[in-house]
């Protein structure tokens, strides 16, 4: 179990959207201790004032955009 998840919106990829499915029906059922939404763009700010040890992301569509901002974020944050 992560010890904390920060949520994004869910749309669809590539696909029509599914009645009743979005990030509302995620959230509600996310039994970590700490979770939080986000939107596309505050998730970095949000990112920035967790102490991250481990990040995953997951998802599809244009969640790939994401990965080379937040690996800069943790490493200038983490940089020694």
């Amino acid at each position: 179990m992560a010890d904390t998840v920060v949520l994004m919106d869910i749309y669809p990829a590539r696909e029509l959207p599914i009645a009743g499915v979005d990030s509302d029906m995620i959230y509600t059922n996310i039994k970590s201790p700490v979770k939080m939404r986000t939107s596309k763009s505050e998730l970095l700010e949000k990112l920035k004032a967790l102490d991250v040890e481990v990040l995953a992301t997951v998802g599809a569509g244009d969640i790939d955009t994401f990965v080379n901002p937040i690996k800069k974020l943790i490493t200038d944050k983490y940089a020694i």
